[in-house]
């Protein structure tokens, strides 16, 4: 994880060389390599985005839109469902999972359709499963209208969880570049 810098400099108190001297110019070259390391970071959430397959083990409407104990409670609720419906020969649909600078979104496998889509602004909360490494989950929606996303990764449900967050990071250094 990178070092903050603040406007005034470096970041650290009394490095500052407020002539522009030997902190400022190590600050500002940090901060063209940072801003290079945001493009090379954004150009993959760019068009369609990274993709991941997994299954969709199910959505929940939630009181709110946070918390691990209420993210948790969800998982085992539809793990619940999808335990029942196994037992009925039903399966968990495969879908794909799209992260992109413009938002999240889940499409059938098969068929491409779009069953979720979702700005990175309205996922309020992401969960990795305590008991299943390849499972993890999110909430999103408006207030008082929060959903939770089930979801079975093919891989580790750390590399999408990884990808989700970093896609936040550089959607978040993209709009401070902006202001």
């Amino acid at each position: 994880s990178g070092t903050e810098i603040s406007a005034a400099g470096s970041g650290t108190a009394g490095e500052t060389d407020q002539k522009g001297g030997f902190f400022a110019r190590k600050s500002v070259k940090k901060k063209l390599a940072q801003e290079k390391g945001l493009e090379e970071r954004a150009q993959r959430f760019r068009d369609d985005g990274v993709r991941h397959k997994a299954k969709l083990i199910g959505v929940d409407d939630v009181s709110d839109s946070r918390g691990e104990k209420l993210c948790q409670d969800s998982m085992m609720k539809l793990k619940g469902f999808a335990a029942a419906a196994r037992s009925r020969g039903e399966h968990k649909q495969r879908v794909v999972i799209h992260l992109s600078l413009s938002g999240l979104r889940i499409s059938d496998d098969k068929s491409a359709v779009v069953e979720h889509e979702s700005v990175l602004e309205k996922i309020s909360f992401i969960a990795k499963d305590s008991t299943d490494t390849r499972a993890f989950g999110f909430v999103c929606g408006a207030e008082g209208q929060h959903r939770f996303y089930a979801i079975k990764t093919a891989q580790l449900a750390e590399t999408v969880v990884a990808d989700l967050r970093d896609l936040f990071q550089v959607v978040q250094g993209l709009k401070m570049r902006v202001k």
